[in-house]
């Protein structure tokens, strides 16, 4: 059963851009991509009420897949790359599919 973890960064304030940038150089999504075969893809997202919040949304394809990810010493060797940038602890939540919808072509 797919299911997609929810990841909040709060950063350091006006470190936004500089950390998004930062997401991207280091090639995160792209890395758990290659490691982690259940990763189905994922996006990092700016917060248009809060300038200083980013999320990270990805799509596994079960829960096993995303534990997989939290125990990969690829992830574990992104983290001080993009540690120096957040004001607090990252907050996560792993969310169950129960309904979707794609709008028609």
């Amino acid at each position: 059963m797919r299911v997609r973890s929810l990841l909040s960064l709060r950063v350091h304030p006006g470190q936004r851009e500089a950390a998004a940038q930062a997401f991207a150089r280091r090639r995160v999504l792209e890395e758990c991509a290659e490691a982690i075969p259940g990763f189905l893809g994922g996006e990092l997202m700016l917060s248009q009420d809060d300038p200083d919040l980013m999320y990270v949304s990805a799509l596994w394809d079960g829960e096993a897949s995303y534990r997989q990810w939290l125990a990969s010493p690829v992830r574990a060797a992104q983290g001080p790359h993009l540690a120096i940038f957040l004001a607090q602890a990252p907050s996560s939540t792993l969310l169950e599919m129960a309904h979707s919808c794609n709008a028609p072509p």
